[in-house]
């Protein structure tokens, strides 16, 4: 058995088509899908595209991350207010750019499952944790050794980390098999994983793939998702250049300079100057 498993795609679907194309031609048998397909790259509808195309041609299993239960929360409180800028305009634009028939697609997913078949031994999946589908199961989550104590099987996938690695807790085995659309490391390469399995376990294989990236950055140019996200998208694009991602470091710095001068900070109500200021601290040759 041969399960290609595919997470955090963020809407780049050229690096989509790279890992997809790999995984065919290496014969996989299954496609396991890890959730967050959209957000922080351009035209997140031809994601969708790729996404419905291989659930109707292959035997596939999907699961929502973060990233969709936003654009589902968003939806149900009308209340929230994402703007054009650099802490929520990558947001509105993905919500703009979904279909009724996108929505519906997320709402019917879970964010964890258990994978079953005949003959190979079961192991659970998700997106972030069993529990959160935004929770990092990573070295300094100080729940984690309790999480992987408490597992009811021998092997937890787990996306959302954006890293390619395995870690070992006795006899159970915690694997990320790094992202699609926003990889670490690896010098900005596309990553995903195949699963080998046999009646006595599963063994990973991580890749990392060159992949256009140009044609990635030239959406961002022709899409208008600069204009209304400028330094978000500023920051992805670096990631996808270098593999190095700083987003998160960004927003706090930026946060943390708005709070200095104004006195408070409101997400998202962080004014572009301190988002320049913060960007330039970490992207020092932009």
């Amino acid at each position: 058995m041969k399960l290609a498993v595919i997470g955090d795609i963020h809407s780049n679907h050229i690096a989509l088509e790279a890992c997809i194309s790999h995984a065919l031609k290496r014969k996989v048998d299954e496609f396991l899908f890890l959730g967050d397909y959209i957000s922080d790259c351009p035209y997140p509808q031809k994601t969708m595209e790729i996404i419905y195309e291989m659930d109707q041609k292959y035997r596939c299993t999907f699961i929502r991350g973060n990233r969709e239960d936003y654009m589902l929360n968003h939806r149900k409180d009308s209340q929230e207010k994402w703007t054009y800028s650099s802490a929520s305009g990558n947001l509105r634009y993905t919500y703009e750019n979904l279909t009724k028939r996108d929505f519906d697609f997320f709402e019917k997913m879970d964010i964890q499952g258990i994978y079953e078949r005949e003959g190979y031994p079961s192991f659970r999946y998700c997106h972030g944790s069993l529990t959160k589908s935004n929770e990092l199961l990573t070295s300094q989550n100080k729940n984690l050794e309790n999480i992987m104590d408490s597992l009811d099987v021998d092997l937890l996938v787990s996306g959302h980390t954006h890293i390619q690695k395995s870690m070992e807790f006795g006899s159970k085995r915690l694997v990320h098999p790094g992202s699609v659309g926003i990889p670490w490391y690896h010098d900005g390469k596309t990553q995903y994983m195949i699963l080998h399995g046999t009646e006595y376990g599963w063994e990973e294989e991580f890749f990392q793939l060159s992949y256009d990236v140009d044609t990635v950055k030239e959406e961002f140019r022709t899409s208008g998702i600069i204009e209304k996200a400028l330094y978000w998208s500023k920051l992805n694009i670096h990631a996808l250049e270098t593999g190095d991602d700083y987003t998160s470091h960004c927003l706090l710095l930026a946060m943390e300079l708005c709070k200095e001068a104004e006195g408070e900070v409101i997400w998202p109500d962080i004014p572009e100057k301190y988002w320049k200021e913060a960007f330039h601290n970490f992207v020092k040759d932009s």
